[in-house]
């Protein structure tokens, strides 16, 4: 007998991910997984629209996701759409054609609901009783989540992204210490509207849950550059990626190519938050948006409030 198959999917700013899951324990066994660089934030204009182009493929995605859903048909679906959705002024007219696609409803959900799902997950996948920071570099938002254990004591998404960073800050593709200046600052702006709430805490584990995150982890795991991630590897990295000059030409032992495109401007929103909250040193967590999305699912829970 085949065990039951848990979905979800996640429509983010910068890729969309199917994952699919079955009960193991009190955790999970991977079934399958499958990931396509949309990028959705790149595709809003300055009046936050998104482009037609964008849209086709992210639909076209959508529509790869329905043929492997009618061939894993699990028990469960749940599905949730984040920060370039929610900025999207026209957001409806893409939403209802993929859940047409999709033949599901699509869960749009709001930046504090993102932010206490990625601490659900990380609390679900790192079973420890410490009082926790937990941040999330996406694509068009950053999510910073104090808690401990399943409570959640402080929750903020700021509009600061990978996607609409690399737009904003390094659109004539240099790396140069002028235009990571540029975003350093401009992300420290917007964290300074919270920092408050954060530095008034006496957290004891930084975990960092991003692709940003896992491309340092690799950067330093393949140069043994620091014995953990702290303020100096990232200024390192930061000297790295200035020595390639431009995006195009971005070429660092340990970093993946498909994170090419948005590593500086993840990194520079990564510094920006190690200054702005005094971060000594950071781990990486094996859990965020999607695994707890899972653990709702294994909770009954297939939509939110």
């Amino acid at each position: 007998m085949t065990a039951a198959r848990y979905t979800i999917i996640d429509l983010g700013s910068n890729s969309f991910h199917m994952l699919t899951v079955v009960k193991q324990g009190d955790g999970f066994n991977v079934v399958s997984k499958h990931k396509q660089k949309v990028r959705l934030a790149a595709g809003l204009n300055g009046d936050k629209q998104l482009d037609q182009a964008t849209m086709e493929k992210g639909w076209a995605c959508l529509e790869s996701f329905r043929l492997l859903l009618d061939q894993i048909q699990p028990v469960c679906i749940l599905i949730t759409a984040t920060a370039a959705l929610r900025m999207a002024v026209n957001n409806q007219q893409f939403l209802s054609k993929a859940e047409k696609i999709l033949q599901h409803p699509i869960n749009l959900i709001s930046g504090i609901q993102e932010a206490e799902t990625i601490f659900k997950g990380v609390s679900f996948t790192e079973n420890t009783d410490k009082e926790l920071l937990v941040l999330d570099i996406g694509g068009a938002s950053t999510e910073l989540v104090l808690g401990q254990g399943n409570k959640v004591h402080i929750a903020n998404s700021l509009n600061i992204g990978c996607v609409t960073w690399l737009s904003h800050y390094f659109a004539d593709d240099l790396l140069n210490e002028y235009n990571f200046n540029n975003a350093v600052n401009a992300a420290r702006q917007v964290i300074s509207t919270v920092k408050a709430q954060y530095v008034s805490f006496d957290w004891e584990l930084t975990l960092g849950a991003s692709g940003t995150i896992q491309a340092v982890n690799e950067i330093n795991q393949a140069q043994q550059l620091s014995h953990h991630l702290s303020i100096e590897l990232l200024q390192q990295i930061k000297q790295q990626c200035i020595q390639c000059q431009s995006i195009k030409t971005l070429n660092i032992i340990g970093l993946e190519e498909s994170r090419v495109p948005v590593f500086a401007s993840g990194l520079a929103i990564l510094i920006a938050i190690f200054e702005s909250l005094n971060i000594n040193a950071m781990q990486r967590s094996n859990g965020a948006l999607r695994e707890g999305l899972i653990s709702m699912m294994f909770n009954g829970q297939t939509h939110f409030n």
